[in-house]
């Protein structure tokens, strides 16, 4: 009888033992990957800047807010004269500090109740971002004559996450005119002679683990060739710096929502 207990008891101890070793006690999981997605507005003047910002405006609400996972982090910042000495979060959230999953259901209805949690937050998000992208336009005003996409990128390389996969979505027409380089149609020293030249005196910001897309959305009084011109600095200049382009268009959407669609590399 009591070699019988003792095997109970021994039995009991090495269960015990199993049972904690593979939850692995006392050591954190480590926390979901997830997308981390900055996205960059254009809040220069141009001729038709009013139609380019509601059309930037709709592309976030629409094409991306919707799309984000439990687990993603979004920012808007602008670009504009003060890109870098006076850059502002127009919209910050961590998706992965908050909690979808109910306190109290089935396990049969936690995955929808969780879905359905999500969605709502994702809608809340939307309409607090509008908001917030009005009082931008009307505070951007007094700094929309000039566009610094390089002092952006460098605001931008702040905001990396190491763990996460990170997007950056480039809502503009990518034309920088600043000190630093004047990509505009009425410059004649920028041109495909000058190209490389250019490409060697600007910052640099290497970004690894890191994917760019460009909408420009629609450019008025800029020619094809100069659309191309533009579009073939910025392919280098990413490539140069390890910036994976995966797209670079005037007004699909069709790439962006098949980024936003990729699964989170492990």
């Amino acid at each position: 009888m009591k070699i019988s207990r003792a095997f109970r008891f021994i039995g009991l101890f090495l269960l015990i033992i199993s049972l904690l070793s593979s939850c692995q006690w006392g050591k954190k999981r480590p926390a979901p990957k997830g997308k981390n997605i900055i996205c960059v507005v254009d809040f220069s003047d141009s001729k038709n800047v009013s139609q380019r910002l509601n059309f930037y405006g709709n592309v976030i609400k629409e094409n991306i807010i919707p799309k984000l996972g439990p687990h993603d982090k979004i920012t808007v910042i602008p670009i504009d004269k003060a890109s870098l000495t006076n850059s502002t979060d127009i919209l910050l959230k961590d998706l992965s500090s908050m909690n979808f999953i109910p306190d109290q259901a089935s396990p049969m209805e936690e995955e929808q109740l969780t879905e359905n949690n999500l969605k709502k937050y994702k809608e809340t998000l939307s309409n607090d971002f509008e908001e917030s992208y009005k009082k931008a336009i009307d505070s951007r005003s007094e700094v929309n004559h000039a566009t610094d996409v390089f002092g952006a990128l460098e605001v931008i390389k702040g905001k990396l996450k190491p763990n996460d996969d990170n997007y950056i979505i480039l809502l503009s027409d990518m034309m920088n005119y600043s000190n630093t380089l004047n990509m505009e149609p009425n410059n004649s020293h920028f041109n495909s002679t000058t190209l490389e030249r250019a490409l060697s005196t600007v910052p640099g910001y290497n970004m690894p683990n890191t994917t760019a897309l460009v909408l420009t959305g629609e450019q008025v009084e800029v020619t094809p060739a100069h659309f191309s011109l533009v579009q073939s600095f910025w392919t280098k200049y990413f490539n140069k710096n390890n910036i994976k382009l995966y797209d670079y268009n005037s007004g699909s959407v069709a790439k962006l929502n098949e980024l936003m669609s990729l699964d989170i590399t492990k």
